[in-house]
């Protein structure tokens, strides 16, 4: 009896090691998935937008920023009329010119260096719906494939060992190890969704939600969808922060579903690029 209860003990100390493996494991791809998601829209708004203007900045000794200068270039149409000038709302830059058919160009304004507490950017188009929904799509299925594919190789080659142990006597049949493991590695997720809540609350600042966003990076793009364009947690529907919750039980669900497939020796990747079984039999031992 005592043998069994070390045995017992030694189990449960060995799952809270592996939870937290895994919930370092989830840290390592969210520092992935953000690499990820920066790269992707930077592809998406390099392909989707183009530079129309120029805006000229002015930092104070505070840091703060003001603008001191936009520059919006002309647009060339084709047909019979003649080059269309932008809008005459634009504000220019002190040194623009404006020529007889209303054609905008610029003088000393591109060729100046600016004051050392002066900065430049350029001015692009507004990103398409259709691409902002097409990056959104994109970059999540990849930041979810990584992120799962990270828990589900740790977590089926532990059911797949337990598997041996089980059938020669050295510990208990447990199918539901996996989900255990991942319910505790998901605790800090938890306890962040639970501050959101009380945000919500605002018990709590509702500023917090966009902390929470970048605490959950991996599925950002999936919360910027279902909370919209709100800002603050206290404007964030119930119904979309339910939603946000759902995503808090992909690691537990694919902790459980790795588990049982490692446990009964199926293995989703040999179904798609085949394995020898000799070096399969080898890596179980």
């Amino acid at each position: 009896m005592a043998d069994e209860k070390m045995a017992v003990s030694d189990i449960k100390k060995e799952s809270m090691r592996l939870a937290l493996s895994v919930f370092l494991w989830t840290i390592f791809a969210a520092v992935l998935n953000f690499i990820i998601y920066m790269s992707m829209t930077m592809i998406f708004t390099g392909m989707s937008t183009k530079t129309i203007g120029e805006r000229i900045y002015e930092i104070d000794d505070d840091g703060n920023r003001s603008i001191v200068t936009e520059i919006y270039f002309n647009t060339q149409t084709t047909g019979e009329s003649t080059t269309a000038a932008t809008s005459a709302a634009t504000s220019f830059a002190a040194g623009a010119t404006t020529n007889t058919s209303g054609q905008t160009t610029s003088t000393s304004t591109a060729t100046t260096t600016l004051p050392t507490n002066q900065v430049k950017e350029s001015i692009r188009s507004e990103f398409p719906k259709g691409a902002s929904l097409a990056l959104d799509i994109v970059s999540q299925l990849f930041m979810l494939i990584l992120f799962v594919s990270m828990i589900y190789t740790k977590l089926w080659e532990r059911g797949d060992k337990d598997s041996n142990r089980v059938q020669y006597k050295h510990m208990v049949e447990d199918k539901l190890r996996g989900l255990k493991i991942g319910l505790v590695a998901a605790i800090p997720s938890f306890a962040f969704y639970l501050i959101l809540v009380l945000s919500k609350l605002k018990i709590v600042a509702p500023e917090f939600f966009f902390i929470y966003r970048f605490l959950n990076i991996t599925f950002i793009p999936l919360i910027s969808r279902m909370a919209g364009a709100v800002l603050t947690a206290d404007n964030i529907p119930w119904l979309s922060l339910f939603g946000i919750f759902m995503t808090l039980l992909v690691l537990p669900i694919t902790s459980y579903a790795a588990y049982v497939l490692g446990y009964k020796n199926i293995s989703l990747s040999e179904k798609i690029i085949y394995v020898d079984p000799n070096k399969r039999n080898k890596r179980r031992r």
